[in-house]
């Protein structure tokens, strides 16, 4: 064997090797076990969901309060009036203010919370519906903490959801149902639950057309603002990880025909993304491939939850857990030069489908069954990836703590999501009354 062959193939197989102990580092200090084996379980000294220190309570709906003259928002006007427009836009604008609510609410009883994979931002329009499955999706948000934030955030956005509608009597029965379908799962984790009806009425109106599915996701790139081959060089890091984990595909399967910014989203609106088109299993333009570039967002403000830093492989990590079907090519990338944009960013990678729709509380529902039956999927979908994998050596003890949890807190959930549902509702009119008039009273026209 010649020489060079043989330094390339040591050379490979070297950054193979630290590849992986890289990853295994990354996710070493993301999830480190304890003493006895497990992974991340509420009895453990320093994994309760108590934080050290909590600030005092206060009036909650001011807390949900948010100025309209914020640098971001006077800075991205199209993003300020979709705000302005729904109090559900606003709900899925705040959601870090929104989860710091609920651990002001469940303050006293933190210590006895066990900790979960939490989605982070669980609402009716994080549920999504591809050929492949269908369930809670984007997991920018997903952590490790109390149970009670998936919970009230989801059951927050029924009651908005049956407000947008004309459905407020149905509210309550649904949340109930929700939670009830939670509880279930925990005490069965084999429970099954047929997708709903609406699932079916949107997949049938799914194309089996490929190129004009990419040639619509194509649409939805921006200029980059920069040449291609510098954004190359970060994206090799991402395609490096692949090649490691799925050595069976070509080599030519991660190249980028289609670069462009990605601008789109509510609480995401203000991330750096990117959309690539890349070449597929075969050089035809039929079996291409969409990915998306996220960037990594930092959790700080939660106070109840243990994962908050930066890091690409806490969405991963989270969304392996949860997903009904969880993303197939999923990379990170860390970029820490002084070119452009990017500059001291971390980014995490998944793929995009063809055929993607996530559900509007306005358009989707055509009756409040079509609600209920969603709330009914999520609960068991939250109920079964919530302990999964968090403790290695009792998962039934973690989820029978869990149910008797839900059991004794059922009533204060029920209430919580009763109260921040009026109180964001009311924190959006006042933000409105701001935006209109400014603080002063004074007209800004």
């Amino acid at each position: 064997m010649p020489r060079t062959h043989t330094m390339r193939t040591f050379s490979r197989a070297i950054f193979v090797l630290l590849h992986l102990i890289l990853s295994a580092v990354i996710i070493a200090l993301l999830f480190h076990p304890s003493a006895d084996g497990s992974t991340i379980h509420f009895v453990q000294s320093g994994y309760s969901s108590r934080p050290s220190t909590f600030e005092p309570r206060k009036d909650l709906q001011q807390s949900l309060t948010i100025s309209p003259d914020s640098d971001e928002l006077v800075q991205n006007p199209k993003l300020l009036e979709r705000i302005l427009e729904d109090p559900y836009v606003y709900f899925r604008y705040i959601n870090t203010p929104f989860a710091q609510a609920v651990c002001i609410r469940f303050q006293e009883y933190l210590g006895e919370i066990p900790n979960v994979n939490l989605q982070g931002d669980a609402h009716v329009e994080n549920y999504a519906i591809t050929e492949r499955g269908r369930g809670l999706t984007d997991f920018d948000d997903a952590t490790i903490g109390p149970m009670v934030l998936d919970l009230v955030r989801f059951g927050v956005s029924i009651h908005l959801a049956c407000r947008a509608n004309g459905w407020e009597d149905n509210a309550e029965e649904i949340v109930d149902s929700f939670l009830s379908s939670y509880g279930a799962a925990l005490e069965n984790p084999l429970l099954t639950i047929p997708p709903p009806e609406l699932v079916a009425r949107i997949r049938a109106r799914f194309s089996t057309d490929r190129e004009r599915a990419l040639a619509e996701r194509q649409e939805l790139m921006e200029p980059l603002g920069e040449p291609l081959e510098n954004f190359k060089s970060g994206y090799k890091q991402y395609v490096d990880q692949m090649k490691v984990q799925h050595s069976d595909l070509p080599s030519y399967f991660f190249d980028i025909k289609k670069a462009g910014r990605l601008k789109m989203g509510i609480g995401s609106a203000l991330d750096e993304k990117y959309l690539l088109r890349v070449e597929g299993a075969t050089k035809a333009n039929e079996d291409d491939l969409m990915l998306e570039i996220k960037e990594a967002r930092g959790l700080h403000g939660i106070s109840c939850i243990l994962l908050c830093k930066v890091n690409p492989m806490r969405p991963i990590v989270i969304q392996a857990r949860l997903a009904h079907e969880p993303y197939l090519y999923t990379g990170f990338i860390f970029v820490a030069g002084n070119k452009g944009s990017r500059t001291g960013k971390t980014f995490w990678v998944h793929e995009w489908y063809d055929n993607y729709h996530e559900l509007s509380i306005r358009t989707s529902f055509q009756t409040p069954k079509d609600l209920r039956d969603i709330a009914v999927d999520v609960g068991a979908h939250l109920g079964l990836g919530h302990p999964r994998n968090i403790s290695d050596t009792d998962s039934s003890g973690l989820r029978a703590t869990l149910a008797s949890t839900l059991e004794k807190l059922r009533v204060e959930i029920e209430q919580t999501i009763s109260d921040l549902a009026r109180q964001t509702v009311a924190a959006w009119q006042q933000f409105r009354r701001e935006a209109t008039t400014g603080k002063t009273g004074t007209s800004r026209n």
